[in-house]
């Protein structure tokens, strides 16, 4: 159970990157956003984070948590780096979303721990 749920972030994580920064019909800018777009991006970081703090085994939540802040910033940096190409700007509102969805998705994920079997301790043990 542990390596399908192992498996099923990486597919996601390349996946919701591909998303992302997909190249965009070039817009108007519109400084506030719809409440559609803010549910959207909430939506994907918090499948994320629930995805890795269901899976996460040895290292410490504070590290995922870490790595997850990175990836949702940098992630939306990148539009701001790719807006010539990929018509997409980089928007502190949305990177903001990005932030709580990954911090709600990581506080569901940690609760829903216990559902997902894990290896047992004392069989690494003998073994």
């Amino acid at each position: 159970m542990l390596r399908i749920v192992h498996l099923l972030t990486l597919f996601y994580v390349i996946v919701l990157t591909l998303l992302l920064e997909m190249p965009n019909v070039p817009s108007e800018y519109d400084p506030i956003p719809s409440p559609m777009a803010v549910c959207k991006h909430i939506a994907a970081l918090s499948i994320l984070g629930f995805l890795v703090e269901l899976g996460r085994t040895r290292k410490s939540m504070t590290f995922w948590l870490g790595i997850l802040l990175l990836y949702a910033t940098t992630a939306e940096a990148m539009q701001w780096v790719l807006e010539p190409i990929c018509h997409r700007y980089f928007d502190w509102q949305d990177m903001l979303h990005n932030v709580v969805g990954v911090l709600l998705g990581v506080l569901i994920g940690y609760f829903c721990r216990p559902l997902v079997k894990r290896p047992s301790k004392t069989l690494d043990k003998m073994g």
